[in-house]
């Protein structure tokens, strides 16, 4: 009898572990396969210790196509001081037989104003740690560095990392991004020419 009931219900048990099954089985939506075409594929490489790839988008504008590479840990090309503040890459699909892929620099490089108490540090950022495009044609980017840090109040040792973004239009001209900064009560506004700093 210890031995039953150590097997459990024997027949019993059987059906409900097949009843189980068949429920899964049918009540469970399946996966849908996909390929990835490993024959044909493209490389394209960023410097070592940048997490070249860490995100990747693809884009277009008009009959360009680019793949938008975040590399979280980059140096930046035009500012040599900030330490690892991360960048994107732009890489050409097509008509690049080098395949190359060139660093886009957000912002200023000398660094901008962020608000009446807000004094930025942008060192080891990560911007590029994720990247979004909007899914309509010609869909602007974003791309986001979540360790930016406002250390305005740092004579009280608080360092605040609200993170920052930067939004690009779709023809990647970087002169005409903006920075997001989502999580600062004060912002900044351009309007034709002035800026104005509200709090």
């Amino acid at each position: 009898m210890a031995e039953e009931a150590r097997r459990g219900q024997g027949p019993r048990r059987a059906a409900v572990r097949e009843a189980v099954m068949l429920l899964l089985c049918l009540g469970v939506p399946s996966g849908r396969p996909y390929n990835v075409d490993t024959e044909s594929a493209l490389l394209y490489q960023g410097a070592p210790d940048t997490l070249f790839g860490y995100s990747v988008v693809l884009h277009s504008h008009g009959p360009t196509r680019w793949l938008v590479v975040g590399a979280p840990t980059a140096k930046w090309l035009t500012n040599t001081s900030v330490v690892n503040p991360g960048a994107i890459y732009r890489c050409q699909i097509g008509k690049n037989p080098n395949r190359t892929c060139e660093q886009l620099q957000l912002g200023s490089p000398g660094g901008e104003p962020c608000g009446k108490t807000c004094l930025e540090e942008r060192d080891n950022q990560w911007l590029g740690v994720t990247l979004s495009r909007q899914p309509k044609e010609n869909g602007s980017i974003v791309t986001c560095g979540h360790r930016w840090k406002n250390i305005f109040y740092m004579k009280n040792e608080n360092k605040l990392p609200t993170g920052v973004c930067y939004g690009m239009p779709s023809d990647l001209r970087t002169e005409l991004s903006k920075r997001i900064a989502p999580c600062y009560q004060g912002s900044i506004n351009v309007h034709r020419g002035r800026t104005e700093i509200n709090t």
